[in-house]
């Protein structure tokens, strides 16, 4: 039954709330074009995403994550540095760079 469109997560919320609203599941899958299976698709996702937004977070979870940012840059940067030397000893290597002349 469903047209191809793609809904936002907010139009999705929208659907779902307006039948639990009062709204009958098989009406407002009518009316926006929907299979009752992806409506009950979504109220699924839905509930899973409410269950893990309210989870209690373990104590320093902020702490880690923050850890885990800080790590990701810094990978970041190291891979950026290897990849600026990579390149450089590839240029030596073809003879089109002084850069290692100029750094030893």
């Amino acid at each position: 039954m469903g047209n191809g469109r793609v809904f936002t997560a907010e139009e999705k919320l929208r659907i779902l709330e307006e039948a639990r609203a009062g709204g009958s599941v098989a009406e407002v899958c009518r009316r926006y074009q929907l299979s009752d299976g992806q409506f009950y698709k979504w109220a699924a996702q839905a509930k899973q995403a409410m269950r893990e937004g309210l989870a209690p977070r373990p104590r320093g979870a902020d702490r880690l994550t923050r850890e885990v940012a800080r790590l990701q840059l810094e990978l970041a940067r190291k891979n950026q540095v290897i990849a600026e030397l990579t390149e450089a000893l590839v240029q030596e290597k073809k003879g089109l760079s002084d850069y290692l002349r100029n750094r030893g």
